[in-house]
């Protein structure tokens, strides 16, 4: 587990070199990215949660998730609207882009 989390973070074909999430950016078009990306960061934060004893894998996990969380509140957020595109900028409200962003928002808090 620690060995597939450690380099599906670090891939580059759905991130930018950034960190941040490329996959399903699309504001125009709900499609299985947009929702893959949310399922991947739900993952990600179950895997933190249940490796409580494993620290190395909790801070890369909480790094990880940090990079999504300060990306949709700095680049794709206008108001209380998420954009698909954590690259911004923020586009016009989709039930999509808020539902991606639950995800990250959520295990924000507890990360």
């Amino acid at each position: 587990m620690v060995e597939i989390i450690a380099s599906s973070v670090n891939e580059s074909q759905w991130q930018g070199s950034d960190g941040i999430i490329t996959e399903g950016a699309d504001n125009l078009q709900n499609n299985d990215g947009v929702g893959f990306k949310a399922v991947f960061i739900r993952s990600l934060f179950e895997a933190l949660t249940r490796n409580a004893e494993n620290t190395s894998l909790r801070t890369l996990i909480h790094s990880y998730i940090d990079v999504q969380y300060n990306a949709l509140l700095d680049l794709a957020a206008q108001d209380n609207a998420y954009s698909a595109n954590w690259h911004g900028p923020a586009g016009p409200f989709t039930t999509w882009g808020q539902l991606a962003a639950l995800d990250v928002l959520a295990s924000a808090i507890d990360a």
